[in-house]
């Protein structure tokens, strides 16, 4: 059997693609709202450049929110896993700690089984990635067969 590959990266793409297109239109749509705020209101309020740009950064915050699901990442070596979620940093998970790593037919990402039957959800590997998330999948679970040898 060959080696498997230094390295695995994954990142989600279908997910990504998705909700990166959201984003986009939700900030275009508050863009559209803030240039086409009347310059004074029917009810006697004024709004100022200021309220322009409040109503564009709100579109702007609202969409970054929306596209946290395109934020996780995954890379394991023969080192171990290393893994970020849709919020806060990277999570490293040396070899000798997992268990297994699985995807079940019903889960829609792939998780590493530690003692006690404690799971890490690997967010980056999605099944709605078809194809891909196999061949991460072949792959990791060559890299966790080689490292508890």
């Amino acid at each position: 059997m060959a080696a498997p590959e230094a390295s695995v990266t994954a990142r989600p793409v279908t997910t990504a693609r998705w909700v990166l297109s959201i984003a986009a239109g939700i900030v275009l749509v508050f863009l559209v709202f803030a240039i086409m705020l009347p310059p004074s209101a029917t009810m006697g309020a004024h709004v100022t450049f200021l309220d322009r740009l409040s109503m564009f950064g709100l579109g702007v915050a609202v969409a970054a929110v929306v596209a946290c699901p395109a934020w996780p990442r995954m890379r394991a070596d023969d080192a171990g896993v290393r893994m970020r979620g849709f919020v806060g940093g990277y999570r490293e998970v040396p070899w000798s700690l997992v268990h297994a790593v699985e995807f079940p037919p019903t889960a829609r990402w792939a998780r590493l089984v530690l003692a006690d039957d404690e799971a890490l959800t690997l967010y980056a590997v999605q099944r709605a990635d078809g194809a891909a998330s196999v061949e991460v999948m072949d792959r990791l679970r060559a890299l966790h067969r080689a490292a508890r040898r």
